[in-house]
């Protein structure tokens, strides 16, 4: 698809300056992705791993990039404070965070490092509506998200395991901050950024995709992120062993259904034969386990609102009926409430004893 200009047609060659939050095994991966275009330098906002890779760097061992030892990005830092460099504006901000409004507020997180009327702020994350505080705090800058299809997790100090092919969906949340125009060429610049770094020497596989309807792109995955990585963490299965088990039909594709209803009745319905793809695209000998199940197991928080609780309002709000979703959220609520409930109990016997 021809999106417009290319950065190759941009007169100013010089080197996009990014930064980068969240540098988990996605953010990691889409900042190395984004250096190996030759085109961008990047910051990447460290918190509990930053003296790990600043003194070790990061063990890749990627089915896209081949094997790298002790890789880091152009700078890495510990804060977003400290990402900042008075005269030197990030072009783009991209935020690969795990989507948790009820914990804490992105715009809030970025804020230090926008510019006004120049920073592109990219939110490579998971559900619905989460362009919408962004632009409310930000009206002069380009919002840009992408959908990522892409399997890769942290495993240890400082070793990131890329094992599914990267493939990045991306698209405009168009505002009336800002001429259209000018908002479309900035999400192809990232685009054009981002798939140089998929192509070249020593990279095996991988793309980025321009789309024109974001919303849409938003509720086809949510296909697959609200049926496989919910019903795969209430029920401690991963993939495979949810499809083998029957699943499939009695619970995850009328799952599906519910989503695409959801979607349909909001105006922003994806193609039906996507249910039929999403469904048997996983063999049944499939290992895979959902970040959501990775997040249980880790007692980390999951992001469960991003992903069932939003659809869920919006199918209240058009009388959409939802048994099988709503029953899962439910579900899964008490079973973060019994989370919450245990990490409670332990601090206060760690403070009855100390």
């Amino acid at each position: 698809m021809d999106h417009g200009n290319t950065l190759n047609s941009i007169p100013n060659q010089r080197k996009r300056n990014i930064c980068l939050v969240g540098s988990g095994g996605v953010g990691t991966i889409a900042s190395l992705v984004l250096e190996k275009s030759g085109r961008a330098e990047v910051t990447s906002v460290l918190r509990s791993k930053f003296a790990v890779i600043k003194e070790r760097g990061w063990d890749i061992e990627s089915v896209d990039h081949g094997w790298l030892r002790g890789w880091r990005p152009t700078r890495v830092v510990s804060s977003i404070v400290d990402a900042v460099v008075p005269n030197e504006p990030f072009d783009f901000i991209v935020i690969t965070t795990k989507q948790l409004p009820e914990a804490y507020s992105v715009a809030e997180l970025v804020k230090p490092a926008v510019s006004p009327g120049h920073t592109s702020i990219v939110l490579i994350q998971n559900g619905l509506d989460i362009e919408v505080p962004i632009i409310a705090a930000f009206p002069n800058n380009t919002v840009i998200s992408g959908i990522s299809m892409i399997g890769s997790r942290v495993n240890g100090e400082n070793c990131i395991i890329h094992d599914g092919p990267d493939e990045l969906v991306i698209g405009t949340h168009f505002h009336d901050g800002m001429d259209r125009a000018l908002q479309h060429q900035k999400t192809c610049e990232f685009v054009d950024l981002y798939a140089a770094g998929t192509v070249g020497p020593g990279t095996i596989s991988g793309k980025c995709t321009f789309t024109e309807d974001m919303l849409v792109a938003r509720w086809q995955k949510l296909l697959w992120n609200s049926t496989f990585n919910t019903l795969c963490t209430l029920l401690k299965m991963d993939v495979g062993e949810l499809q083998s088990s029957g699943g499939r039909e009695t619970l995850l594709i009328p799952a599906m259904w519910e989503v695409y209803a959801i979607a349909k009745a909001v105006g922003h319905a994806p193609a039906k034969e996507m249910i039929h793809h999403y469904a048997y695209r996983s063999s049944n000998d499939c290992r895979y386990r959902p970040s959501m199940l990775l997040d249980l197991e880790n007692n980390r928080p999951m992001e469960l609102e991003v992903l069932l609780g939003t659809p869920l309002r919006k199918a209240k709000e058009n009388s959409v009926s939802t048994p099988i979703l709503s029953t899962v959220y439910e579900l899964l609520k008490a079973e973060k409430w019994r989370i919450d409930h245990e990490k409670a109990a332990n601090i206060l016997d760690t403070q009855n004893f100390s």
